[in-house]
This record gives C-alpha cells, structure tokens and sequence, in this order.
C-alpha cells in the first residue's frame, strides 16, 4: 500500500509540472501573438495613412487637370522640391529653423 502511494504521488507530481509546463507554452504564445496583433494593427493604421494621403494628393492633381492650370502645378513642384527659383529672384530662408 506504501508502495502505491509513493507512485500515486510521483506521478501526479510529474503529472503536475507537465500541466504546469503546458499552461506556461499556451500563455507564451497567447502573449506571442497578441505582440503580433498589434504590430500588424499598426501596419494597417499607417498603410490606411499612407492610403489617404495618396487619395488627397490624387484629388489635387485631378482638380489641376480639370483646370488645365498645370504651369501652377510644375512651379509649385520646381521649388517646393528642387528648390529652384525665377531668375533674378531673391529667396530668402530662416536659418533658425535649420
């Protein structure tokens, strides 16, 4: 009977630390992929951004086609970009924001 008991306890010992063992792997891996789940979240967020941002910038070129002012446009582009300027132009640029 002695003998019994001391198995009993051994295995529900083992039994024990592999439940133990098991809950600790599925808690990892929840943690895991709930990290996971955020981080595609927020590729979402910024690819709907991205998305919108690209919707606002059609629009503009589209309301510029249906003008027909494009010259507007190439100029806006010319120095907002390349920083070019007209000739005998002056641009001035506030070095304190640099």
């Amino acid at each position: 009977m002695a003998v019994k008991k001391i198995k009993n306890r051994k295995h529900s010992i083992i039994l024990a630390v592999l439940f133990c063992a098991l809950v600790c792997y599925f808690v990892a891996t929840l943690i895991s992929l709930q990290m996971q789940v955020r981080a595609q979240e927020n590729t979402v967020d910024e690819l709907k951004a991205q998305y919108q941002q690209q919707i606002d910038e059609n629009k503009e070129l589209q309301a510029l086609i249906d003008e027909g002012n494009e010259s507007d446009y190439i100029e806006k582009i010319a120095r907002e970009q390349y920083g070019y300027a007209k000739p005998d132009e002056r641009v001035y640029y506030d070095s304190s924001v640099y």
